[in-house]
This record gives structure tokens, sequence and C-alpha cells, in this order.
């Protein structure tokens, strides 16, 4: 009996795994498939599809979600502590002001028949 072939997305997430689970990979190339993982299942899910052969495709994107995660492919959450601010700049709010504006005069009269 002969082995039933898995589905793409299937095979480039065990794909990712594996190289992840044996260590010593290319940053670069990893990135390059997470992205591609990530392309393929954002085209699927436009698409309609909340499934792939029975597994929910929110579940291959956690999993993806993860192991971008794990891989350290994520760039530096920064705080808004940590963003210097310069205090002594007044910003000027002109929202409600008279020359921002832009005024059109309607004719009711058109409306009501």
């Amino acid at each position: 009996m002969a082995k039933k072939e898995k589905n793409i997305i299937e095979t480039k997430f065990l794909n990712i795994k594996n190289k992840f689970k044996a260590g010593g990979y290319d940053i670069e190339e990893m990135d390059h498939l997470t992205c591609d993982l990530i392309a393929h299942l954002a085209q699927l899910t436009d698409n309609g599809f909340t499934e792939i052969e029975g597994v929910s495709i929110d579940l291959y994107k956690d999993r993806t979600w993860w192991l971008i995660e794990k891989l350290g492919l994520l760039p530096e959450y920064r705080d808004d502590e940590d963003v210097e601010v310069d205090e002594d700049v007044e910003i000027e709010d002109t929202y409600y002001k008279d020359e921002d504006e832009f005024e059109v005069e309607i004719d009711d009269s058109k409306f009501y028949k």
C-alpha cells in the first residue's frame, strides 16, 4: 500500500520544523521559508479555506508563529518607555481652526419637496 502524499502546507511546515530541530540552520533561509509559508497560509485564508485535510488552518498559523518566535525572527519589542520624547517641543492642535475647515453651502430645498 502506497503512503499518502502530504499536502504542500504540511510539507513546508515539516521542512521548517525539521531544520529547526536539527539546529545549525541558516537564519536567512529560515526567514525565507517561514515568509513563504505565511504567504501561502494567507492566500488560502483569503480564498476562504478554514482547514487543510481536516487540520485547522489557524493551527498551522499558530505553529508557524511559534517557530518564528523561537527562531528569533521577530524584531525587538520597544515599549513607549524606551522611546525618547522631546518634551520641550509643543504640538499645536489645529483641527478646529477655521482655516482648516472646508465649508460648503448646502441648499436644503432640493432635499425637501
